[in-house]
């Protein structure tokens, strides 16, 4: 018996099931019509044919195979059977073979809880109706003669038998079916897995590849960026001093006035440049002039604030910005600076003293505010020089 590939094993014994319950029960009619055995059990088993072509039919149509299964197997099981057992000659008749056949189907057809609670009922049932049988023998309808009896159970154990050899066919033929299914998928499953394997070796010498290439990218970025960096810092420092350029300063000074300006801040702002600096490059020559720039450039940040700023301005002057200053509290800074620079070993028992302008801003004015320092500055190199100058001061 051949079916379509696309099948399944479940409908396929489905299908099988219903077309050996039909061919059984219009057999057994017409069996039982022929021999005598009376009009009820031919009429039972003929209704029972027709049930089971409405219900296959319905089966077909609806595809509501475990619905239709367990209907089928309750009908065979509780009623059909044991009516078939009672007007069909008992233990003498060809129904236990059918029962066999019906155990088989319930074994096929159901699965789970649902099989074990049918089996075990459909167990219950027989042995009630054999102990009825052995009981009350009466109740049987036996055989006209003998011969009917053989027939009958002849004719029964060769539908059995056939019914049983077409399922174990059906199961068998089904199985290698989806054997040969499952070797041909596992065989292109372990070709794809091949495949993949290959295309993983690869992607993993592609990702070994891209890694490298990656890294070297990352080392060249890395240098690059210290480069900018580098770039940035030179753009903005002094390459004399290490301390900001007069571009930078000026920029940070614009920013400082705005700041203030918004948040209502005090700042302060202070210029100095080296007395007498022409003397020491005249002296000393002007690599020794830009060493002396040099470490007073680093005194100066040292003894200023994290937010403090430094820049060179130009020359030997060197401009400051004091955030959130005081007018006070800037020259108090600026004087101590000045007293540091003054104690600085030098060569030859050099002295190195610097003079500066002490301002804090009050209208907001650039142009204002650096000719108000550079006065100061201006007075204190004419005054006494060494000196730190504020407006206060100077009133």
């Amino acid at each position: 018996m051949k079916y379509r590939k696309n099948i399944s094993l479940k409908h396929k014994v489905f299908d099988v099931v219903f077309l050996v319950g039909i061919c059984m029960s219009f057999s057994y009619s017409i069996m039982n019509y022929f021999l005598g055995l009376g009009i009820i059990p031919s009429i039972i088993t003929f209704v029972c044919g027709v049930a089971t072509v409405g219900l296959y039919i319905l089966f077909k149509k609806s595809k509501k195979y475990e619905l239709l299964s367990l209907i089928v197997v309750i009908l065979l099981s509780f009623v059909f059977f044991p009516t078939m057992w009672l007007v069909a000659g008992g233990t003498y008749s060809s129904i236990p073979y059918y029962i066999i056949v019906n155990a088989g189907i319930i074994a096929l057809l159901l699965t789970g809880i649902q099989r074990k609670i049918i089996l075990f009922l459909f167990a219950l049932v027989v042995a009630a109706i054999m102990i009825i049988e052995y009981h009350k023998p009466v109740i049987i309808i036996e055989y006209s003669s003998q011969i009917v009896r053989y027939i009958d159970l002849s004719f029964g154990l060769f539908i059995c038998l056939f019914s049983i050899a077409v399922l174990i066919a059906v199961l068998t033929d089904s199985y290698m079916v989806e054997f040969q299914k499952s070797e041909q998928y596992l065989a292109s499953l372990e070709e794809k897995n091949k495949e993949i394997e290959d295309k993983n070796k690869m992607l993993e010498e592609s990702n070994a590849e891209y890694i490298k290439a990656k890294e070297k990218a990352e080392e060249l970025n890395k240098l690059l960026y210290e480069e900018k960096q580098k770039l940035q810092k030179l753009s903005i420092t002094d390459y004399t001093t290490g301390a900001f350029n007069k571009m930078f300063i000026t920029t940070c000074l614009n920013e400082e006035i705005e700041a203030s300006h918004k948040k209502d801040k005090k700042l302060t702002v202070a210029m100095i440049d080296v007395d007498n600096f022409k003397t020491i490059n005249d002296t000393y020559g002007h690599l020794y002039g830009d060493y002396v720039l040099k470490r007073i450039a680093n005194t100066i940040k040292y003894n200023l604030r994290h937010n403090d700023i430094v820049g060179r301005y130009g020359g030997d002057e060197f401009f400051i910005i004091l955030p959130d200053t005081s007018r006070e509290e800037g020259y108090v800074i600026m004087d101590r600076i000045r007293q540091k620079i003054q104690e600085i070993e030098w060569e030859s028992d050099l002295v190195v003293t610097i003079s500066g302008g002490v301002v804090e801003l009050e209208d907001h004015e650039l142009t204002g505010l650096l000719k108000k320092v550079d006065q100061l500055l201006y007075k204190a190199k004419h005054k006494s020089k060494n000196l730190i100058e504020t407006e206060a001061s100077s009133s």
